[in-house]
């Protein structure tokens, strides 16, 4: 009797771990299934001399995270799309593609456009959508938007890319407004800290203490220089952008490092202090016009910003 017991007990057992084996065989045939779909799909398409692609949408879709974010200013996304899988091989006639996008309920979304096409003659294009609150945002609130773009013909494929927004503290943030083939770029610093801290004391305000925008704006012009927002240090290579010596941001600018390139001397690293609740714009001319660097918080930029 125990025996028998026993026998039908590891019995369920088997029947158990057989079913959840064959979930698993399931899951796992369904996704490698995909994949193999995916990759014969574009397979075809290549052969076809048909590249549909984008720097920041993907077939299999793509997600990113800004963080960060200060939930007031608007925030911008440059979508590039090509018709090249690399500098060789370019699809020789145009791919017209359609635009549509979705986006939580505490924003608005103005986008350039909602169709486009990439043409033989430069095989890429891009588009730019605009996102921005249309309600008060606290710390730790997300605003999204999922982006789709569909080739139209000869043949479809479809690119999808979700940008997440996620409100941070009071903080520093750099965007990099850029366009190809234009001979500069514009890098703007915000500042939505709003205070001052005490650097120097004075009167009864101890070093480290915080004054508020107002308290700061009464103090005579030697304590205000005892005082600042934010600091920041801001470095480059001399190789691919070269500062507008002329600026007045840069004018304003502390501890300028230099190094040589081919005998000759140029700037790649100053300091700044930014007033609170303010941005400022400096701009840096393109060593090659050629070249896209738009930074918004995705990928790696090339001028960085950090504060001290």
């Amino acid at each position: 009797m125990y025996n028998k017991k026993k026998s039908t007990k590891m019995k369920k057992n088997k029947i158990i771990f057989l079913m959840i084996m064959l979930v698993i065989f399931i899951f796992i045939t369904t996704v490698f299934g995909r994949y193999i779909t995916s990759s014969i799909h574009d397979f075809f398409l290549r052969s076809k001399e048909f590249y549909f692609y984008s720097d920041k949408l993907k077939e299999e879709g793509a997600n990113y995270q800004v963080e960060n974010w200060s939930g007031v200013d608007s925030y911008e996304i440059v979508i590039n799309m090509n018709s090249r899988s690399n500098n060789l091989n370019v699809t020789s006639y145009d791919i017209d593609y359609d635009i549509s996008y979705e986006y939580s309920d505490n924003i608005k979304c103005d986008i350039s456009k909602t169709s486009g096409t990439i043409y033989a003659s430069t095989n890429s294009d891009s588009f730019n959508i605009m996102l921005t609150p249309n309600t008060k945002l606290d710390t730790g609130d997300t605003v999204w938007v999922e982006i789709t773009a569909t080739s139209k013909g000869p043949y479809k494929k479809t690119l999808i890319g979700k940008f997440t927004l996620v409100v941070g503290k009071e903080n520093l943030s750099y965007t990099i407004d850029d366009i190809a083939n234009r001979q500069y770029l514009e890098l703007k610093i915000t500042n939505t800290l709003s205070y001052y801290t005490v650097e120097q004391s004075f009167d009864s305000h101890k070093v480290g203490d915080r004054l508020t925008i107002d308290e700061y704006l009464s103090l005579s012009e030697e304590n205000k220089r005892k005082c600042y927002s934010a600091r920041v240090n801001i470095n480059f290579n001399p190789e691919n952008v070269l500062i507008d010596i002329t600026n007045g941001t840069y004018k304003d600018g502390t501890n300028v490092q230099t190094t040589k390139i081919d005998g000759y001397t140029y700037v790649d690293s100053f300091s700044l202090s930014i007033d609170a609740i303010t941005s400022v714009n400096i701009r840096f001319y393109k060593t090659d016009v050629t070249k896209d660097y738009t930074y918004n918080g995705l990928g790696s930029p090339v001028i960085t910003v950090s504060t001290y």
